[in-house]
């Protein structure tokens, strides 16, 4: 059973103040304690990685995080405490749904909830996102996880309270937009952007909310390339002289077509490995205990 491994409430963590910022920073800290309420798993932590899970679990009495990492946390802390401000009387804003499914407390912390104003008794669920702008340039119908969160968040609506869910939506604030660059493709035109999340049917947002639980349920899940934000490795067209690569390419045969078309002497091909940013930058919090990494590192 999952809920013999997982344990509910509060994730501890050691917090630093390595920087010397101001008590109301350590104090920000402290009193925005990450806690998924009286739940086995959040839906946050079920649709990232269960090694991640796992691992931060076994050693949240160890792990460090500097309350300057929190800057991100801080701006999305205070765009949710403005908002929940301007909602009407008949949004719900900032409540945490709970529903058991298979035996295990699943839980999700949903910014807004309003009334569908082309039905009676539905809602519209709407997630706050405090991100770069160019996320939205790379990915302007939204990324791959808001659709997956956003769509797990209508499952518990509709479980926990018994409504209809019509409509999902992220609000996306642009905390580095630049009207300069609007003239880019793809750029968001506004730092705030309304992104609509297609709705998925009942049936696919059950299966992959069992499936997501059956991953956490076990051991030794490895986490995929998408999870470790991997980017692939390339081949590099160098010459000497230069520090930059002339060109970087998928794989040895393009770049040795693309080398008998240079002219000259001097070139070469090498490989550069796999970049696994999150792991390399130890954003998951968890890379120094992580076996699969140690093992990509070679270690």
């Amino acid at each position: 059973m999952i809920s013999t491994k997982l344990s509910r409430g509060t994730v501890l963590m050691i917090r630093t103040n390595k920087h010397k910022l101001p008590k109301v920073f350590e104090r920000f800290s402290d009193n925005n304690e990450y806690s998924r309420g009286n739940s086995d798993i959040s839906v946050t932590s079920l649709i990232d990685s269960p090694q991640v899970f796992q691992l931060k679990k076994f050693y949240d009495d160890v792990i460090e995080e500097d309350v300057a990492d929190q800057i991100f946390a801080i701006l999305g802390t205070a765009v949710h405490a403005v908002l929940e401000e301007g909602a009407s009387k008949d949004d719900i804003a900032e409540e945490r749904l709970y529903t058991d499914i298979n035996g295990v407390r699943l839980s999700g912390a949903i910014d807004l909830q309003s009334p569908c104003p082309d039905c009676d008794d539905g809602l519209i669920v709407t997630d706050y996102k405090t991100t770069s702008a160019w996320t939205l340039k790379y990915s302007i119908e939204g990324k791959p996880e808001w659709h997956r969160q956003l769509n797990c968040y209508a499952e518990l609506v509709e479980e926990a309270k018994g409504k209809k869910v019509c409509a999902l939506e992220v609000i996306a604030i642009c905390r580095d937009w630049k009207k300069k660059d609007t003239a880019l493709h793809n750029y968001p035109k506004t730092p705030i952007v309304r992104i609509s999340i297609s709705l998925w049917d009942k049936g696919r947002r059950q299966e992959y909310i069992e499936e997501r639980l059956t991953a956490h349920a076990s051991d030794g899940v490895a986490c995929s390339p998408s999870e470790r934000w991997a980017k692939p490795g390339k081949f590099a067209v160098n010459r000497t002289g230069r520090k930059s690569a002339v060109r970087l390419l998928n794989s040895q045969e393009e770049a040795e077509e693309f080398m008998s078309n240079l002219r000259g002497e001097g070139y070469s091909i090498s490989y550069r490995n796999e970049d696994n940013i999150r792991c390399e930058n130890n954003y998951c919090q968890v890379a120094e205990f992580c076996d699969q990494f140690k093992t990509i590192k070679g270690q």
